[in-house]
């Protein structure tokens, strides 16, 4: 119960971070995503059972509160955190360049999702001016977060559960 609580805090301190702070510290047109970081840190240090629950709630409520299309933070979530229960029990035992890979991709995946959603309403943009304005920055600012990120989720889990163990 303790692990859900306290992933459920610290969910909200990320979106509060994010809408707070993060979304105006902006580098050309691209943002740090700290709810992204804090997932993809959680993902890999958790070993519950019905986790999974927790990232369609999280998707939803950001989906819900986002001017971003309809779902795209379910499917990115969802899909971030698969992968991170697939580098647990794959070949890769790095917890820290696991999150490296999780957020480059994941940064990849969220910003070609709400690309695709924006041409699909219409909107024509260059594909030179996304990747070098938005896409870019973006990376470079999830990247220098990733491990102050992965450092404090990692401490917060440690002390609630033991890396091996299985509640």
């Amino acid at each position: 119960m303790a692990f859900y609580f306290s992933s459920s805090i610290g969910f909200i301190i990320a979106i509060m971070l994010q809408m707070g702070v993060f979304s105006r510290a902006v580098l050309f047109s691209g943002t740090a995503d700290v709810v992204l970081l804090f997932l993809a840190a959680w993902s890999l240090h958790q070993r519950q059972k019905y986790s999974w629950i927790l990232v369609v709630i999280f998707g939803l409520i950001l989906s819900s509160i986002s001017a971003s299309p309809a779902l795209l933070y379910l499917i990115v979530y969802l899909t971030v955190f698969l992968a991170a229960m697939r580098l647990q029990t794959g070949f890769w035992q790095s917890p820290l360049l696991s999150m490296f890979l999780l957020v480059f991709f994941g940064t990849f995946l969220e910003h070609g999702v709400q690309v695709l959603g924006l041409f699909a309403q219409g909107v024509s943009l260059s594909m030179g001016e996304i990747f070098s304005q938005i896409l870019l920055p973006s990376v470079l600012l999830n990247m220098l977060l990733t491990i102050p990120v992965h450092a404090l989720v990692q401490e917060l889990f440690r002390n609630l559960a033991p890396m091996r163990t299985e509640i």
